[in-house]
């Protein structure tokens, strides 16, 4: 008995391949964004262990660099080899990446509708997910411990305290005491390297469960025959092997890519900011939380009140109210979408006005607020970024709608009944 057939008859290996291997995967662009979010993880941690080997967790004072925190002292010791400084800045832009392209696969799912019944859940596994991959980004941004990322963790810190009642035991139970304090580095460096992993890695297989359950939708065009009740066939190319030769050339393109910039972009030069000082510089977060910024900005900082005891800041409004209001209704869009069920077909962008106007307006808010980030340095006064947070998002969803009302007004059979 060879050892094909022996492995056969114990594991049923040509049932695996006929239910698995020959899963149908849709062959269009914007489904890959998860392939990519998935191989950029893989990336992270492999980029993630090797850093790990070199980096020292701790605040403590060493001799080492002259007197350093052991963490900064450990980052400038990586930097200074080539390997080590090109595995960091390879970190750096895969961190990017996956937040992109998470966020990019969201996108793709809210325009086209593929949240309704029955992937409401993969819609919420996904938003957990984008929140996670956040959560690890500032989690890993105190790591170098240099004045710019010591500044910046501070500023989330004074965020946290400031969550009426709660915020003060909370944001000491997460930092490890008073912001900064000897346990912050290890603390941080477990949620970095621990317990986000963790969580990603659950998240994403929990995800790709109840994809395999739920199989694949795919796009169809609007001329093409409308999907029957029960149709549960979907287009596309086997896993093995034609998908998974795609994934393949993919993953090397990305490796590829993400080495070309870790080679020609310089990313958060340690030595150049200097060990934490007393004086902290203006500093601005990455693109992702530029928006919760730009709304701090617009709020005035003497506001404030008292209600219960607790002080209701500045902060509370620019930095959960408003984040707390936009993530309740993009949580809730399953819901609040009354078209029905997807099944395995997604729709055109265009065939709901009011979704893609919504969805428009949301990411023009987004920018609008990520814009006042820059306001100083662009000359724009507060009002005038008022005006822009508040008009943008409406010119944009109404121009949006009356697009999308035309096309699809265009695309009717001459008699038909306007829904």
């Amino acid at each position: 008995m060879t050892a094909t057939r022996w492995l056969e008859d114990r594991l049923a290996l040509d049932r695996f391949k006929s239910k698995y291997l020959g899963k149908p995967f849709p062959v269009h662009s914007t489904f890959f964004l998860g392939e990519i979010a998935l191989f950029s993880f893989a990336i992270l941690v492999a980029t993630g262990l090797y850093l790990a080997l070199f980096y020292e967790p701790s605040a403590q004072v060493v001799g080492g660099h002259g007197a350093l925190p052991a963490a900064y002292a450990s980052a400038l010791a990586i930097d200074s080899h080539p390997f080590g400084a090109l595995m960091r800045r390879i970190h750096h832009w895969a961190a990017h990446l996956m937040i992109a392209s998470v966020l990019l696969h969201l996108l793709r799912v809210y325009f086209t509708a593929a949240y309704r019944r029955p992937r409401e859940v993969n819609w919420l596994l996904g938003l957990v997910l984008l929140g996670v991959t956040i959560a690890a980004s500032f989690a890993g941004y105190l790591l170098p411990y240099d004045q710019f990322s010591v500044t910046a963790t501070a500023i989330g810190y004074g965020i946290a305290r400031s969550v009426p009642w709660i915020g003060p035991t909370v944001a000491d139970l997460v930092f490890g005491g008073q912001f900064p304090s000897m346990a912050t580095v290890p603390r941080f460096f477990a949620y970095h390297v621990v317990w986000a992993p963790l969580a990603l890695s659950a998240l994403i297989a929990l995800h790709l469960v109840i994809l395999v359950k739920q199989k694949h939708t795919e796009l169809r065009l609007p001329a093409e025959r409308p999907a029957p009740a029960q149709d549960t066939q979907i287009q596309g190319i086997p896993l093995w092997p034609e998908q998974t030769a795609l994934m393949g050339v993919l993953f090397l393109v990305m490796v590829a890519v993400l080495a070309a910039l870790a080679a020609f972009l310089p990313v958060h030069p340690s030595a150049l900011y200097g060990p934490p000082q007393p004086v902290t510089p203006e500093v601005k977060p990455d693109w992702y939380l530029l928006w919760v910024y730009g709304a701090l900005r617009l709020i005035p900082g003497g506001l404030s009140f008292k209600v219960l005891g607790a002080t209701i800041g500045s902060e509370v409004f620019g930095a959960m109210l408003v984040p707390g209001l936009l993530a309740l209704i993009i949580v809730l869009v399953p819901w609040l979408d009354r078209g029905g069920s997807s099944l395995h077909y997604v729709e055109a962008p265009t065939a709901s006005p009011t979704r893609l106007a919504l969805g428009l307006a949301v990411i023009t808010l987004f920018l609008a607020l990520s814009l006042a980030g820059f306001g100083a340095e662009l000359g724009l006064s507060v009002p005038v970024l008022w005006v822009i947070t508040v008009a943008a998002p409406l010119a944009v969803g109404w121009a949006a709608h009356r697009f999308a009302r035309g096309r699809l007004e265009a695309s009717r059979p001459p008699g038909a009944i306007p829904r």
